[in-house]
């Protein structure tokens, strides 16, 4: 079903009419240091700076400033970031929120959780997370007590470089990945990826398919697993994974993990992510054997004045923090996809001064 806001697949329309009273909003951030590869991402300002972009963004969403950097979470050509969006959607709605530390650098001046054990490593070691079984379980304690005072759950995330991550796992995996996972950038860097991600596979011993946890061991990243026990300590509520191909690979992580039919669970993303032509998110979410609710923000910056905002329709950034999810979440309560646009362009024109 379509509508000018939201487009639905898999029965999230059926999905969608489940999301009653107070929702929460659970921000995920990871860091692995596969994003200081030069060209990977422009998920941050430069390579040496990505590490700030999870606390950036988690800054951002919560109090609309960023308190441990002077400079807003951009790229390099002042794009902002999706948590822009977030932003706007969260000062729209009344969802609660909370942040969770699956393993960074650098801890945002936000109240939160940590759940990992650090930053994941470069995924070409083939020891990208090796504390990712205890990270699930502590993540599953959180879930649980975060899902005993929400109805329902939209979890986001902020990882650079995690559409490589997603890439490796999907091979490690044993799935086919030629133009699977989508990218921060314009023109997808996929001939790095698969560079990365050979290096990687090879390193860590994989040829041909491993188990989820060796997968995310090897070649993933902390927000993988974190995710992954969150989703486990909240079954029983419904939960909305918010992202693009990073969140799709850990629906087929979770699928492999958990049975499906025990979970109230469906993926919402914006349609810059499905327009991409150089990724299948649909095409992922087949790999679990199930028909996963997919809900699509059809949010457009098209008229707006600023080049950084029109950049997103040119296929930069796409999605992340959680953005098209939350829009969804909020325009299921009644918030006008005009008015999120609307105030996206406001407190963007306050970051940049005009």
């Amino acid at each position: 079903m379509n509508t000018d806001s939201l487009t639905f697949y898999n029965g999230a329309e059926t999905f969608s009419k489940k999301l009653s009273g107070r929702g929460s909003f659970v921000l995920v951030m990871g860091y692995t240091e596969t994003a200081a590869i030069p060209g990977i991402t422009v998920a941050g300002a430069s390579p040496e700076l990505m590490c700030y972009t999870p606390p950036l963004d988690a800054e951002l969403v919560h109090t609309g400033r960023i308190l441990t950097l002077e400079n807003i979470a951009m790229t390099a050509d002042a794009i902002p970031t999706p948590g822009l969006i977030t932003r706007a959607a969260i000062t729209l709605s009344d969802f609660r929120e909370y942040y969770v530390d699956a393993g960074g650098k650098i801890s945002p001046f936000v109240a939160h959780y940590r759940v990992g054990n650090g930053p994941g490593a470069d995924i070409r070691t083939g020891r990208a997370v090796p504390s990712a079984k205890q990270t699930i379980e502590n993540a599953r304690k959180v879930g649980k007590e975060i899902a005993a005072e929400s109805e329902y759950l939209v979890i986001g995330e902020t990882t650079p470089a995690g559409t490589t991550t997603a890439l490796g796992v999907l091979r490690a995996l044993g799935m086919d990945t030629n133009g699977v996972t989508s990218s921060s950038m314009a023109v997808n860097p996929q001939s790095l990826k698969d560079s990365v991600v050979r290096e990687g596979l090879k390193n860590a011993g994989i040829n041909g398919q491993c188990d989820p946890l060796k997968a995310i061991e090897s070649v993933g990243d902390p927000m993988m697993a974190a995710t992954i026990g969150l989703v486990q300590g909240a079954q029983g509520i419904p939960i909305i994974l918010a992202g693009g191909t990073q969140m799709a690979v850990v629906a087929l992580l979770i699928s492999k993990i958990m049975d499906l039919s025990k979970l109230d669970l469906a993926l919402s993303t914006t349609r810059w992510v499905v327009e991409d032509r150089s990724a299948n998110l649909l095409g992922i979410l087949k790999c679990t054997g199930a028909d996963i609710p997919v809900l699509v923000s059809n949010l457009s910056f098209a008229r707006s004045k600023y080049p950084g905002l029109l950049a997103y329709e040119k296929g930069v950034a796409k999605e992340g923090v959680g953005a098209g999810g939350i829009c969804a979440a909020a325009m299921l309560k009644g918030v006008p996809k005009e008015k999120i646009e609307d105030t996206v362009e406001s407190i963007y024109s306050k970051m940049v001064g005009n």
